[in-house]
């Protein structure tokens, strides 16, 4: 089955709780089809470049699928129809890395910069 990989925008005044239990509902319509998540990170709450349905923040969440392609266009369509996802973005992938992807990744740490003055 072909691996996809999937990134989900929650509207910014649910709590995690919620967009936790949005999450779990997109990932059975996956599971009842036969198919798998094989990872999930959620990135947090972070701002969005520009504001999105009066949206200024959203709840990110990637998420890697393998499943078939008619369980992505019935995925979607429960995304594009929800009132709690801002932006989705689903696309097919050749393979996926097991360690945390680069938005998960410690980037606070300044040691390697160096000050130029």
């Amino acid at each position: 089955m072909p691996i996809y990989e999937s990134v989900i925008v929650g509207r910014q005044d649910i709590t995690k709780s919620q967009f936790d239990k949005l999450i779990d509902e997109f990932s059975s319509i996956i599971t009842d089809q036969k198919g798998t998540i094989k990872k999930t990170e959620y990135w947090g709450l972070k701002n969005l470049a520009y504001e999105i349905n009066k949206n200024k923040k959203g709840h990110y969440c990637m998420l890697i699928l393998e499943t078939a392609p008619n369980t992505i266009s019935e995925y979607e369509r429960k995304m594009r129809i929800h009132e709690d996802v801002i932006r989705y973005i689903t696309i097919k992938v050749d393979k996926f890395e097991e360690k945390p992807s680069i938005m998960m990744q410690n980037v606070t740490d300044n040691s390697s910069i160096k000050d130029k003055s």
